[in-house]
């Protein structure tokens, strides 16, 4: 009986050894599978999302297509008309002939003008420069007089304060007892 036992433990054992990799190797497709079924997931949105951009560009390009189709029923139009008008024009070939030479002429005259107004703006930029630089000199000139007043000024203070400096001394020594009663 205790063989038998520990036949059934060491069974038990082979058992509960076996159950725990069969759990383990469980968990493990289970993780795979939830792997799997998230790259799925991945893959489906990613691919949804291609398919939306896809029609996006599709609805661009159809409405590129209808633009570009009415654009060239709007150019054969353009055409029918244009080849109306120029049945017209070949009929009127000798004024437009004339309008072209007046038109040269009025280009020649617009040319001289601008050559004209080039000149004279060319002229009052000079003006103006030189009267930029004639300001210059003057404002260096009114600061430089500037300098000498405050100079002077300053020497004129200098100058007056000496006096009075000499006027107490002259003062002091015609006074002695006066200063040394101050002291």
């Amino acid at each position: 009986m205790l063989e038998q036992l520990q036949r059934l433990q060491a069974h038990f054992g082979v058992l509960k050894t076996r159950l725990d990799h069969l759990v383990k190797e469980n968990d493990s497709l289970l993780k795979q599978k939830d792997s799997s079924d998230e790259q799925h997931h991945t893959q489906i949105t990613q691919k949804n999302s291609i398919i939306t951009q896809k029609q996006d560009e599709i609805e661009r390009l159809n409405d590129q297509v209808q633009q570009l189709q009415d654009q060239l029923k709007n150019l054969n139009s353009d055409a029918t008309a244009l080849a109306d008008r120029y049945g017209r024009l070949e009929k009127s070939c000798t004024d437009l002939k004339n309008r072209f030479q007046e038109i040269l002429a009025e280009r020649n005259e617009l040319r001289i003008v601008k050559e004209k107004m080039l000149n004279e703006q060319r002229h009052a930029s000079q003006e103006i420069q030189d009267l930029k630089n004639e300001r210059e000199r003057l404002i260096q000139k009114n600061d430089h007089a500037k300098n000498k007043v405050e100079a002077i000024i300053q020497r004129l203070s200098i100058l007056g304060t000496e006096q009075d400096q000499h006027a107490q001394e002259i003062a002091q020594l015609a006074h002695p007892t006066d200063a040394n009663e101050e002291a």
